[in-house]
């Protein structure tokens, strides 16, 4: 945690006299930086920069490096401040990105204040990549590669000792998470008006009668499944895929809704989110079976792919529910309109396509 006065609230308050302060001897001294927004229709929750640096004669660095901080709008701030989301992200480059078995961005600056907000990251701007077109959609063999990645994060912290040594990752029943109820009965009239006739309407009352007991649904998934370290924004444009020599390699981005959750939630997220209803509909069962394999080649065990296959379909039925939940946020622009409809329409398709509606029984 950090000293407030020390920490930008917005990309554009970083200085060079900021950043040679803070980054030391790690680089060069720096004599200009430039700073233009990249996140727009991206970073909902908060702002992302590309900052192009100049250093003194003789002296190196990075030409450019990626900076986030707080949203620009008042409401997301206070969302993520009350869910504790940008101290997640703060907590996971501090304590876990050099231990992981994943690729993520090196972290230059990881600071974020006691209050939760404000907080700064300027991370490694990783070029010679490319990323998927969320609107557009992912393929089968992006897909795969985004299985086989959080299946890797996944077996690593598998309802272990490691995993509740993560003192600053809430629990998915924690009691904020619970207070979505609340959330989407705000939002409700909002989210009916705006969707009605365009999401499948079983799904939608499934939703309304889930909401009095979601708490209790939360509690029952607690030992129901076994938990891990999961992303929960599992999504295409949270990821970099090599190209040319890298190949294969994918980069993980943005860690602010990490949760110890079931792990398959990644999985629902990025189907339910990032891929066309209908190339979904198509391989949705290789993918999930696929995941699963993955986590038992990492030696994951007493986990069937039955369990697997079921905690996809509620996983489906939880992201549905969230989905009204944050039907408030502001999402910036029109491409950001676009990722949430997005979000919202694929995801209560899935849901319909896999009967989650009738788990609800179960709890």
């Amino acid at each position: 945690m950090g000293d407030n006065t020390l920490i930008p609230a917005q990309i554009a308050d970083i200085s060079v006299d900021w950043l040679n302060e803070r980054l030391g001897d790690t680089v060069g001294t720096i004599t200009d930086a430039s700073i233009a927004n990249i996140g727009e229709g991206v970073g909902i929750l908060g702002e992302v920069g590309r900052i192009t640096l100049t250093y003194a004669d003789g002296e190196t660095g990075p030409a450019t490096m990626i900076a986030k901080c707080q949203s620009i709008h008042a409401e997301n701030v206070m969302l993520s401040q009350m869910m504790g989301f940008y101290v997640r992200e703060v907590s996971f480059y501090q304590q876990l990105a050099s231990t992981v078995d994943l690729r993520v961005p090196q972290c230059f600056i990881a600071d974020i204040a006691d209050e939760g907000v404000p907080f700064v990251l300027i991370l490694e701007d990783i070029t010679g990549t490319r990323m998927i077109d969320q609107v557009e959609g992912a393929t089968r063999e992006d897909t795969m590669l985004i299985a086989e990645t959080v299946a890797a994060l996944h077996a690593t912290y598998w309802n272990n000792e490691a995993l509740f040594a993560l003192d600053w990752l809430p629990p998915m029943n924690n009691d904020l998470y619970k207070g979505a109820a609340g959330m989407v009965e705000a939002n409700w009239n909002m989210f009916v008006e705006r969707y009605t006739g365009r999401v499948d309407a079983d799904v939608v009352d499934a939703v309304e009668r889930l909401t009095p007991k979601y708490t209790q649904m939360l509690d029952w998934w607690i030992d129901a499944s076994p938990p891990t370290l999961a992303h929960t924004d599992c999504r295409a444009e949270n990821y970099l895929f090599g190209t040319g020599e890298e190949i294969g390699q994918i980069t993980m981005l943005d860690f602010q809704l990490l949760t110890r959750h079931v792990g398959v939630y990644d999985i629902a997220n990025f189907l339910g989110q990032s891929v066309t209803v209908e190339d979904r509909r198509a391989w949705q069962d290789e993918v999930v079976d696929h995941y699963h394999s993955t986590l038992l080649s990492r030696g994951v065990t007493g986990y069937d792919i039955e369990h697997c296959r079921r905690d996809y379909r509620y996983c489906l039925l939880h992201q549905a529910f969230g989905n009204v939940a944050v039907a408030n946020i502001d999402p910036g622009n029109d491409r950001g309109r676009l990722l949430l409809d997005a979000f919202v329409t694929r995801v209560f398709a899935a849901a319909a396509d896999n009967n989650s509606v009738d788990l609800l029984s179960e709890f």
